[in-house]
């Protein structure tokens, strides 16, 4: 009798907690999807713009253009990158591509965006990566991997990296 009781709590609970998300009444696939009362975003000039930013931002890391990718990312950014603890802020995020890049040479850098929500002034990007580098004095190493970019739209109607997460898909060494 007790446990039913809890029982009956936890259900009440979890009904009175659900989202809105949770129940909307559309049942389009995620990448079309809404949330009730946020402002309607043109789904494909968000995508269009993001890919746009992207092809750039291949072209600033195989050139070691430091400043063009540090451009990408807001004042309050947070990058968090494998093997390595998170870094916080803009200029934060510069001195790092600054390091880097002094450490390693990109020949191949190729970000695919394979998915992009875009809800009110945010834009959640899904892809991966494929990248080949030398650091000095070692042999080239490849490396392919996924990533989830959190996008904002600034004052300006451009959009800036606010959370920027990547991992390998390569095993552990």
């Amino acid at each position: 009798m007790r446990s039913s009781r809890y029982a009956l709590v936890a259900i009440a609970t979890l009904t009175a907690c659900a989202t809105k998300e949770a129940r909307r009444t559309d049942t389009a696939s995620p990448a079309t999807a809404t949330l009730a009362g946020a402002p309607s975003v043109n789904q494909a000039a968000v995508r269009h713009e993001i890919e746009s930013m992207m092809a750039r931002f291949d072209s600033a890391g195989v050139r070691g253009d430091t400043a063009t990718l540090a451009s990408f990312y807001a004042e309050d950014a947070i990058m968090m990158w494998p093997n390595l603890p998170a870094v916080r802020g803009h200029e934060a995020i510069a001195k790092g591509f600054g390091g880097m890049m002094s450490a390693m040479k990109l020949s191949a850098l190729k970000l695919r965006t394979e998915d992009v929500i875009a809800v009110g002034d945010y834009a959640v990007e899904t892809g991966t990566y494929d990248l080949t580098g030398q650091a000095k004095g070692a042999k080239a190493s490849h490396d392919v991997g996924k990533y989830l970019v959190l996008w904002k739209k600034q004052p300006d109607g451009s959009y800036k990296i606010l959370r920027d997460i990547s991992n390998s898909d390569l095993p552990a060494k």
